[in-house]
C-alpha cells in the first residue's frame, strides 16, 4: 500500500521552489520525463506509419451487378467474410519499427450528380481476393478499375460558391450493442425482403447534377478481442451489479491528488489546522453486490442479451461510416442531401440495440463565436479522411460491426429495387464453350471454317458442297 505521510513527511515548508525541486528530485520526474518520451515516440511511430501508407498501392473498383439479380444481402456478407483472411498482426519488428499496420478496405455508395455507383477501394494485393469473392456470388458482374472520384472536390474548395456538409457516424451505445440488420427487414409471414437500401438509392438518384451525396464505409479486420466486451456487457446485464466502491481509476486521478493536497496542507499548517477531509488508501478494486440472476430478465433484456450474444458469433471488423454532401451554394439543400441520407441510415436504429448519430465533434457545425472559421476547418478536415480514407482520423478507430451488420449497411439493391440511376450490367455474361480453341493461350475468336480444320473436321460441312457466287 502507499503511505503518503510516511513519503511526504521530509517535504520542505521553506519556499514553494524548494518544494517543487524536492517533489521532483523524489519522483515527482516521472510525471514529466514519461509524458514527454511517450509524445515523442508517438509521433515518430506516426510517422512511419504514413511511410508504411504511402507505400501501399490502392485500386478503386466500379461494381455493376446484374438488373435481374435475386441475391440478398447474405450474399454480401459472405464477401466480407472472406475479408478476415486479410487480417495480418505482423512481428513486433515491422510494427513498432517499419510502422506495418493493418489495411482497409473502403466500401463506397456515391451520387456524382444523381450517377449511383457501387465501388470498392482496396490494396492491389488484394484485387483478386475482392474480385473472386464478388464473382463467386454474383457471377455476372461487371468490375471495372476507375479513377478516383474524390478529386472532383479539391481541399481549398471555393466556400463562396460552394457548400459541403460532413460528418463521421458514431454509435448510440457500446460496439457490442447490434444494429437492425437485413433478417429484420424479411416479413415474418410472407418472408418478402423490404430492401432498407432502396428509400437510400431513391434519394441519391434525386441528387442535382451539380451536387454529389458520398457515403463511405471504411473496414479494418482485426482479432477477435472485441467479444470480450460482449461478454462483459451481457455479465453486466445478467447480474445487474451494484457498485458500492471506487476503482484504480476513480483512486489514480481523484482521492490521490485530493490526499495529496491534504499531506501538503497537514505539514503546512501543523498546528494551526488539521483538514477532516482526507480520502482513503487504494484498497484494491471495487465492491460489487450481486442484485439477481438471468431467471430475473425481462423480455426486453432477454432481446438484448440474445442480440448481443448473435453479434459476438460472427466475423467482427474496425469500422467507419462517413458522409459526405457537396453542392454549389445555390441549389445547396440540407433537407435533401443531408436529412433524408441521415434519415435512410437511420433505418439501422433499434432503440433497445444499437443505432447511428452524426459524431459531435467531426460534423461540419458550429455555433456562437468564429462559426464560419470553424466550419470551414472542419469541412476540410472531414474532407481530408474521406479522400484518404483515413481508418485513424476523426473518431478514433471507429466501432466494431460484424458481417451481418456490414452487409445490411452495404450491398448491392435486389431485383424489386427499381431506383433508375443505379448502374446495372445491361448483358448477361456466360462461360466460353469448353471446345474453343485457343491461340498462345488466349482465346481467340475464329470463323466456321478455322474452327472446323482445327478441330478435325466434326460437326462442319463437306469440303466438296457446291456453292453459287
Amino acid at each position: 500500500m502507499i503511505n503518503l505521510n510516511t513519503y511526504l513527511s521530509g517535504l520542505p515548508t521553506s519556499d514553494p521552489i524548494t518544494v517543487a525541486w524536492w517533489i521532483f528530485i523524489n519522483g515527482g520526474w516521472i510525471f514529466a520525463v514519461l509524458p514527454a518520451l511517450w509524445a515523442a515516440w508517438t509521433s515518430w511511430l506516426t510517422s512511419r506509419k504514413h511511410q508504411y501508407e504511402h507505400n501501399i498501392r490502392y485500386v478503386l473498383l466500379a461494381i455493376d451487378v446484374p438488373k435481374e439479380t435475386e441475391q440478398s444481402p447474405r450474399a454480401v456478407e459472405q464477401i466480407f467474410s472472406s475479408l478476415a483472411a486479410t487480417y495480418s498482426k505482423g512481428t513486433i519488428y515491422q510494427r513498432l519499427w517499419q510502422g506495418k499496420h493493418q489495411e482497409s478496405f473502403s466500401f463506397e455508395i456515391v451520387s456524382l450528380g444523381g450517377y449511383i455507383q457501387f465501388l470498392i477501394r482496396t490494396p492491389a494485393d488484394y484485387r483478386d481476393l475482392i474480385e473472386s469473392s464478388i464473382y463467386a456470388q454474383y457471377p455476372d458482374a461487371e468490375i471495372t478499375e476507375v479513377e478516383d472520384y474524390v478529386d472532383r472536390v479539391p481541399l481549398d474548395f471555393d466556400t463562396d460558391a460552394y457548400d459541403l456538409w460532413g460528418t463521421e457516424f458514431a454509435l448510440t451505445k457500446k460496439s457490442a450493442y447490434p444494429l437492425r440488420t437485413y433478417p429484420d427487414f424479411e416479413h415474418t409471414l410472407s418472408g418478402d425482403f423490404k430492401d432498407p437500401m432502396a428509400a437510400l438509392l431513391e434519394i441519391l438518384s434525386r441528387v442535382n447534377t451539380d451536387e454529389d451525396v458520398w457515403l463511405q464505409l471504411l473496414v479494418t479486420p482485426c482479432s477477435d478481442h472485441w467479444k470480450a466486451e460482449s461478454a462483459a456487457e451481457v455479465k453486466k446485464i445478467v447480474e445487474h451489479k451494484k457498485h458500492s466502491g471506487h476503482g484504480m481509476i476513480y483512486w489514480l486521478f481523484v482521492e490521490l491528488p485530493l490526499n495529496t493536497v491534504c499531506v501538503i496542507v497537514e505539514i503546512a499548517f501543523a498546528g494551526i489546522f488539521e483538514p477532516n477531509w482526507c480520502g482513503n488508501e487504494y484498497s484494491g478494486g471495487k465492491e460489487v453486490e450481486i442484485v439477481r440472476d438471468i431467471t430475473k430478465l425481462t423480455p426486453g433484456e432477454k432481446a438484448v442479451v440474445e442480440g448481443i450474444e448473435h453479434k459476438a458469433s460472427k466475423i467482427g471488423f474496425h469500422s467507419k461510416l462517413r458522409l459526405v454532401y457537396w453542392g454549389k451554394r445555390e441549389t445547396f439543400l440540407k433537407g435533401r442531401g443531408v436529412s433524408a441520407v441521415v434519415g435512410a441510415i437511420q433505418q439501422f436504429t433499434a432503440l433497445n440495440m444499437n443505432g447511428f448519430l452524426p459524431g459531435k465533434r467531426v460534423t461540419t457545425k458550429a455555433e456562437y463565436f468564429l462559426k464560419q472559421s470553424r466550419i470551414n476547418r472542419k469541412q476540410k478536415s472531414i474532407l481530408k479522411s474521406y479522400k484518404i480514407r483515413s481508418a485513424h482520423r476523426g473518431l478514433g478507430h471507429g466501432f466494431i460491426l460484424n458481417t451481418e451488420e456490414l452487409a445490411s449497411l452495404y450491398h448491392f439493391p435486389v431485383v424489386t429495387v427499381k431506383a433508375p440511376l443505379v448502374k446495372k450490367t445491361e448483358t448477361k455474361k456466360s462461360e466460353p464453350p469448353t471446345l474453343l480453341p485457343t491461340l498462345g493461350g488466349y482465346l481467340k475468336p475464329m470463323s466456321g471454317a478455322q474452327a472446323v480444320s482445327e478441330t478435325g473436321g466434326k460437326g462442319g460441312p463437306p469440303s466438296n458442297l457446291p456453292f453459287v457466287d
